[in-house]
């Protein structure tokens, strides 16, 4: 009896130490999410350190930036001032000593002009003729040949530097702007800037008969056929128009 009461007794022994692997499984868990939880920290850690760092990148590239960028605002602003001013008399003949430039008569009859350099004739409207710039600079001398105008620059055979240069350094601005509008009017007198054209008509109020002129040849050539458009050049130039 007493032999089987210490069998009953170790029984409950031995399942105890079985239930022990039971209990470890867990703890073996939990130290590989802590391992797991370290590296992810680590991880993070590092990128951290790589954003900070590229935001101080970031901000001593833009500090440079910053630092070139205001002297070349400042350039520019020098540069438009020198490009308003212009070319003066003695660049212009600096930079066109060895080119030629061409004037187009607009005279109904011949112009001759004697220069520093050559003699020049124009026979009838529309013949073109190169000038040396010393003696275009000597031609400006006289209003009639530049402003009145008889002969302006011609478009086709100088280039567009050219153009803007002379009309700049001469102070022809406003005689092309009048030259430029009766031109568009002879080219689509229908897509014309009306708002424009009232101002410069405001500004030279003798244009207002070749305006005048050219809307009533557009009119009988059938070019120019809107009522609203006619009464609106008949209001600019004061004059009525045989529809």
């Amino acid at each position: 009896m007493a032999e089987e009461n210490k069998e009953s007794v170790k029984k409950p022994t031995q399942r105890k130490t079985q239930s022990k692997p039971k209990v470890e499984e867990p703890t073996v868990d939990m130290n590989a999410m802590a391992l797991q939880m370290q590296q992810m920290m680590q991880l993070m850690a590092q990128q951290q350190e790589m954003i900070m760092k590229l935001q101080q990148q970031n901000q001593q590239k833009e500090e440079i930036e910053e630092v070139v960028e205001e002297p070349k605002k400042e350039s520019k602003v020098r540069k438009a001032t020198q490009e308003d001013k212009g070319l003066t008399k003695q660049g212009l003949r600096r930079k066109y000593k060895n080119t030629d430039i061409y004037l187009t008569s607009v005279f109904h009859g011949s112009i001759s002009f004697n220069g520093r350099n050559d003699s020049y004739s124009w026979s009838s409207y529309g013949d073109v003729q190169p000038v040396t710039v010393a003696d275009l600079l000597e031609m400006s001398r006289f209003p009639k040949f530049l402003e009145t105008p008889w002969l302006v620059l011609d478009d086709y055979e100088n280039n567009e530097e050219v153009l803007e240069d002379v009309i700049a350094c001469l102070g022809l601005e406003k005689m092309y702007r009048r030259l430029y509008i009766l031109q568009e009017l002879e080219k689509d007198i229908n897509k014309v800037d009306m708002k424009e054209l009232e101002q410069i008509l405001r500004e030279t109020p003798t244009l207002k008969i070749d305006v005048c002129t050219i809307a009533q040849n557009k009119i009988q050539s059938g070019e120019l056929e809107n009522y609203r458009l006619i009464s609106e050049f008949e209001k600019l130039t004061g004059r009525m128009l045989n529809k």
